[in-house]
């Protein structure tokens, strides 16, 4: 039954960011979103009220280690419950699994729901580079959530200077090509499906004409380049290693030139190009 309230915790979720944002009428405003629906909703309220917005989420957890060396995640532990009852597992190593599956705080190490959303912030343009893999417990996190602090008080007074036309108001930011960036990274990185749920949901609420057709004539040019776990034994800290999401849309952009829209402005204060650019590590 907890299952079918899932969608409407979303709404609910971006109902209270509109009460917050109109009720106290913020000036600029800073999402620290991590896990499932929080960011979806949390990006649903945000289109609808529109005011300077970046996002930095809590980050991802890193993955367990096994006393073998075996790495794992939450989905180990859910296949270990179901080995267990069928006799393929003891209590014990159950037991081992469950210690291991969830070492640190942040988001569940694998591209779940919160870890491919956080992602897709990054390159919808609302996230800073590097929101959506960097480790919950790194120090570099923390500098992030300065940065983001930092830039979020220059992007209102920017806005106070420039007003109508400032070009980085979140349904500025969301237009069908920034949608398809995102859409283009999900299918590049084989994200969760739930973010075609949301994607739809968020391009909604900005008033922008996007549906399932859009999705799938991008899956038809864009190639699968990366597993992540559940898909693979790689987690997000191994993203991260590797190069991040913008290495990730680098590669796109090598292997299909011209399928992603690199005037899309973000909340860098740059284009997705000129951010693709100075992150892109090869």
């Amino acid at each position: 039954g907890g299952m079918k309230f899932s969608l409407p915790s979303r709404e609910l979720i971006a109902d209270c960011v509109e009460t917050m944002v109109q009720a106290h009428c913020f000036d600029g405003m800073i999402c620290i979103p991590n896990c499932d629906k929080i960011v979806p909703g949390m990006l649903m309220g945000t289109v609808r009220c529109s005011i300077p917005t970046v996002f930095v989420s809590g980050g991802p957890m890193e993955a367990g280690t096994m006393p073998d060396g075996k790495k794992v995640d939450l989905v180990d532990v859910f296949a270990g419950a179901a080995a267990k009852q069928q006799g393929k597992l003891t209590s014990e190593q159950l037991l081992a699994l469950e210690r291991a599956g969830c070492p640190t705080c942040g988001s569940c190490s694998g591209l779940f729901t919160a870890n491919s959303m956080n992602c897709l912030c990054e390159a919808l343009g609302l996230a800073l580079p590097m929101n959506g893999t960097l480790l919950a417990t790194s120090a570099e996190r923390k500098r992030l959530f300065r940065r983001a602090a930092e830039r979020i008080v220059e992007m209102v007074l920017q806005f106070d200077k420039l007003g109508e036309g400032y070009g980085l108001l979140p349904r500025e930011i969301v237009t069908s090509e920034s949608v398809d960036n995102a859409m283009i990274l999900d299918l590049a990185m084989g994200g969760s499906t739930n973010t075609v749920l949301h994607m739809l949901a968020i391009a909604r609420e900005a008033q922008v004409d996007y549906d399932l057709e859009r999705i799938h004539q991008l899956s038809c040019r864009v190639p699968n380049l990366c597993r992540v776990s559940p898909s693979s034994r790689y987690h997000v800290e191994d993203v991260h290693n590797a190069g991040g999401i913008h290495t990730i849309l680098g590669s796109v952009l090598r292997g299909r030139p011209g399928v992603l829209h690199l005037d899309c402005r973000t909340v860098s204060g740059k284009t997705l190009g000129e951010n693709i650019e100075e992150y892109d590590v090869r």
